[in-house]
């Protein structure tokens, strides 16, 4: 299976900035503020004073607002999947790692800081995000994520293919809350996963 650092390879390929730690602590600074104020109440001034750095120095470092939002987000992702990827190892089939990475990943999106504050302050852009998954950093992340998860029983194309469609179902979950689909503890995600989307994986074959 591939590992977390060929997920950050692929997502870092999709951006021009280069890593260094005074760029970590500039995007740091920027997390808090998103977290605390939301993306659109944020300027780029800000997170520079917070950084304690120029505006020009923000931005050979980290680029303009819209680089330094999905370079935040893209940390955040690459550290969902370290913690999931150890949590989910343990399970042997490509069906259950999948099913306990929904599980973590919909208990994710009612505890993370990031994600709440998204959804507290930036109520459009936050579905804009959701459903815009035409993106170079989103099917470079869904190539790794499928190899990641890749068996004998499941190859990496099929997976790409199946999750593609379950994050979708997700996403519009996420968007839009159910009743008769609830998704709001562990057991009832758990439930879902195996319902409709383990379905899915197995139609992929």
């Amino acid at each position: 299976m591939a590992d977390l650092s060929s997920l950050a390879g692929a997502l870092a390929a999709t951006s021009t900035q280069p890593t260094t730690a005074a760029r970590e602590r500039m995007l740091d600074a920027a997390r808090a503020e998103f977290i605390a104020h939301g993306i659109a109440r944020t300027s780029v001034a800000t997170i520079a004073q917070c950084a304690g750095v120029s505006r020009p120095t923000l931005y050979r470092q980290c680029g303009d607002k819209d680089q330094i939002i999905a370079a935040v987000v893209q940390r955040d992702v690459i550290d969902f999947f370290a913690r999931a990827k150890g949590a989910v190892d343990a399970f042997g089939s490509a069906e259950d790692r999948v099913t306990e990475a929904v599980v973590m990943g919909l208990r994710e999106s009612r505890e993370h800081p990031l994600v709440q504050a998204l959804k507290t302050f930036e109520t459009d852009s936050f579905t804009a995000r959701l459903v815009d998954m035409d993106t170079p950093t989103y099917r470079a992340m869904l190539a790794i994520i499928a190899t990641m998860f890749a068996d004998d029983e499941y190859r990496p194309a099929m997976l790409e293919r199946a999750l593609d469609v379950a994050l979708r179902i997700i996403a519009t979950l996420l968007i839009t809350p159910s009743p008769y689909v609830p998704t709001d503890n562990d057991d009832s995600a758990r439930a879902f996963a195996n319902r409709y989307l383990v379905p899915i994986l197995r139609a992929s074959r």
